[in-house]
């Protein structure tokens, strides 16, 4: 639900608007994270075996060879 005053932020200062969204955005994920207790996943390449967080992308190959790890018990 957005306010009125949140679409006219939008059009006075886009880029402030845009940052508190992104924000939010951040906010909402992190409290995602918390409620589970869950660690976020984890991924390996299937080329050179570089580990990250972040998906698909493996930073060293620069290609899409990431898998995901399973879960730690």
């Amino acid at each position: 639900a957005m306010s009125i005053v949140e679409s006219l932020s939008k059009l006075t200062d886009p880029v402030r608007a845009r940052e508190r969204e992104e924000e939010r955005r951040k906010d909402r994920e992190q409290a995602q994270r918390n409620d589970t207790g869950d660690p976020p996943p984890r991924f390996r390449c299937r080329v050179c075996g570089h580990e990250d967080a972040d998906g698909a992308y493996c930073a060293e190959c620069l290609s899409d060879t990431m898998v995901r790890l399973p879960r730690k018990p």
